[in-house]
């Protein structure tokens, strides 16, 4: 789901016409109806802002896939808590983050390449 279906669906949850939703917003309506239509795939802050605060939803609700809104909202709250600690432990949690995600990165290469190393070893298996 794009972001045009995401807010035609958030705006008819809510009951309102593009009409409404613009007077709203102060979006002009052609400017919703490009992002619901696709012709705009990425509109401008200044236009979601006023959306999201017209149909009183997250700019995540708008942006994201429902399905991977949970993630992203805690994700959010996260980084959210992490702004508020001391320095120190700042730096410890993005240290550690960092070391993660290359963690991360390294298994899926290994893993790869035991992959590939197995497909290869079984292709020379299979020629006598």
């Amino acid at each position: 789901m794009n972001i045009g279906d995401r807010l035609r669906k958030i705006r008819t949850e809510h009951n309102l016409t593009a009409k409404k939703l613009s007077e709203l917003s102060g979006v002009p309506e052609k400017t919703i109806y490009r992002i619901e239509t696709g012709e705009v795939q990425d509109p401008k802050i200044s236009s979601i802002e006023p959306l999201v605060k017209a149909m009183n939803c997250s700019a995540d609700e708008l942006l994201f896939n429902r399905e991977d809104y949970p993630k992203a909202g805690a994700l959010r709250q996260l980084f959210a808590n992490i702004s508020n600690m001391e320095e120190p432990h700042q730096e410890l949690i993005i240290n550690t983050l960092r070391i993660m995600v290359l963690g991360c990165s390294y298994e899926e290469l290994v893993s790869k390449s035991m992959r590939e190393a197995e497909l290869f070893s079984k292709g020379l298996s299979d020629h006598p």
